[in-house]
């Protein structure tokens, strides 16, 4: 392939999408090399674990941006733009900038043998460009999928961190809690300390010790909610590194649970991706009077996605709409209705259009005296941010920006 036979490089990315998932380092490794190592120009957190490892990252940029480190933050997926993987002083990276590495990438990519990375690998080595051409004093890498081979295995990380272990992707990591631990222990480097959120599975434990042995150092959160313990993970891993303790804002759609209004009513959004991180974010909605909007892509058991949210408990109506984005298509909305009815007996009205959708269910929770509880799919949260940013006459980079830059929270 020439550099040159594509004259769009966003539709090259998005042909990156057909490579699937891949796990190993030697394809990141290589072209890594064919960039000049631009990982290697910065020291990392590298951070893994089933949920809870984007919120720790971007508590951990806050906080390194309020010690006066720029930060480069590396984190997927994308809620609405794909440049908010790559975040530098909490900001995603411009789009012209992000056209250039992209450009940059698929030139290494062509140079003999020719080499055809992933969307996330490729997305990944375009952030350790931008990170390197920023001359960040610091990176903070979320991993992708498990730790062992996943290619952000490759930064030069001198603090780790797992956060919590739960059944994700056991076709890929292992049928078990403790294979899965195995995998995610895998970003241990030798004498490198790696800070890990106490589990209460002895496999677990032992398994991580297993890979890490001494450089293993629990911790135990004081709070069980989930931005509270990323926070106060971030002040220990901090500690370490050797930032002061501060306050921090993180703004981190989808996971922080701070409301939003659209066209008058409160609404939260819920990028909750897995049974553990689902649960999480309705327990804080039982009980409380709200209308849900549910859309989802295709899973494996429908029904048991759809069984997480059969407790309607203050549920006013359910709204299920459709979904676009990612390697999987949506739910067909007759489907994902009749999978909601059979698992929680309700009758969910059907409105294809998120951005309608949201509309209906504003309307009745307005008129309830209520709020909107949003979920199902990130893809789902990604459409109604960026609609409600259209709404509100803001600038969509503003709203996407994860914590307040250093030159406004340094001292």
């Amino acid at each position: 392939m020439n550099p040159g036979d594509d004259d769009d490089i966003r539709e090259w990315l998005t042909g990156r999408i057909g490579a699937g998932v891949r796990l190993g380092l030697d394809t990141c490794s290589e072209m890594l090399d064919r960039l000049g190592n631009p990982h290697a120009d910065f020291p990392s957190v590298h951070v893994a674990g089933t949920n809870g490892k984007g919120s720790l990252c971007a508590h951990l940029s806050a906080l390194g941006s309020r010690n006066g480190d720029l930060i480069g933050l590396f984190t997927s997926p994308h809620l609405v733009r794909v440049e908010e993987r790559a975040r530098v002083d909490g900001r995603p990276i411009p789009e012209e900038e992000f056209d250039r590495l992209l450009e940059e990438v698929r030139e290494a990519c062509s140079i003999e043998p020719a080499i055809q990375p992933t969307y996330f690998e490729t997305t990944f080595l375009a952030s350790m460009l931008a990170f390197s051409r920023s001359g960040v004093d610091r990176a903070v890498i979320e991993t992708g999928l498990g730790g062992r081979l996943d290619s952000t295995r490759l930064v030069d990380a001198d603090i780790c961190a797992i956060t919590t272990i739960s059944m994700d992707h056991a076709e890929i990591l292992g049928d078990s809690l403790s294979k899965i631990a195995t995998e995610k222990a895998g970003i241990h480097r030798p004498g490198v300390p790696m800070i890990c959120l106490h589990h209460e599975d002895e496999g677990v434990r032992g398994a991580i010790e297993g890979i890490a042995g001494a450089d293993a150092i629990w911790f135990s959160p004081e709070s069980q909610d989930a931005q509270e313990v990323a926070n106060q993970m971030a002040l220990e891993i901090g500690g370490r590194i050797g930032w002061d303790e501060m306050d921090v804002h993180v703004t981190w759609h989808g996971r922080t649970f701070s409301p939003m209004s659209w066209s008058g009513t409160n609404f939260h959004l819920s990028a909750a991706h897995n049974p553990e991180s689902i649960s999480h974010d309705l327990s804080r909605m039982s009980g409380v009077d709200h209308v849900l909007l549910l859309g989802m892509t295709q899973k494996e058991d429908l029904a048991e996605s759809t069984s997480l949210f059969s407790n309607a408990d203050g549920r006013i109506r359910t709204i299920v709409t459709e979904v676009n984005g990612g390697r999987r298509p949506t739910v067909p909305i007759v489907d994902l209705a009749d999978a909601v009815s059979e698992a929680s007996g309700e009758d969910p009205l059907l409105v294809p259009e998120p951005s309608d959708a949201m509309e209906v269910a504003s309307e009745i929770a307005r008129e309830r005296g209520c709020s909107v509880f949003v979920s199902g799919s990130v893809y789902l949260v990604g459409s109604i941010v960026e609609e409600h940013a259209s709404r509100e006459g803001l600038d969509l980079w503003d709203s996407l920006v994860a914590h307040p830059p250093r030159d406004e929270t340094e001292g």
